[in-house]
């Protein structure tokens, strides 16, 4: 289930846009129809109460926080694992090594061990939770490592 949001601006013709998707007529379970009315005529089934009100919680946290704030501290602690782990032997860091002009995701590998080996440790001896694979990219990956070897990577939760 994904959550997301539509903001129809007052220039589109609503009667030429036509839902994506259809099915579960929503607040009109009695009809065999999608509603023709908003925001019934864009919103397919049941809604992800769950997903809703996780946005709406962290949509708070920012909010209360402030986003140079958050981005402050993201590249302090991206800054600080990349600093710890290029000072590790054995240990390949990919892509840039300034964390101001990235994410706050970090990829990397130990050398003679699988990524999942890794991310296992980090996590049992640990508690540090770690992405191991090829996280949904493939063809980019093979840049770095041989296929099917994939590598570890680190996101850090604030």
């Amino acid at each position: 289930m994904g959550t997301g949001g539509l903001a129809i601006g007052p220039r589109v013709d609503l009667e030429r846009l036509e839902p994506l998707k259809r099915g579960g007529t929503g607040s009109r379970s009695e009809w065999q129809e999608q509603p023709d009315f908003l925001p019934d005529k864009y919103e397919s089934g049941t809604a992800n109460a769950v997903g809703l009100a996780g946005l709406g919680a962290g949509v708070r946290w920012v909010l209360a926080r402030g986003v140079p704030a958050i981005r402050r501290h993201e590249i302090e602690l991206t800054q600080q694992l990349i600093d710890g782990l290029t000072g590790i032997p054995g240990v390949t860091v990919y892509g840039g090594q300034d964390a101001a002009r990235q994410t706050a995701t970090v990829s990397f590998n130990v050398a003679g061990l699988p990524p999942s080996d890794v991310g296992f440790r980090l996590d049992e001896e640990h508690d540090i939770m770690c992405r191991v694979g090829l996280h949904c990219a493939r063809r980019p990956t093979r840049r770095w490592v041989r296929f099917p070897r994939a590598s570890c990577a680190l996101a850090w939760a604030l």
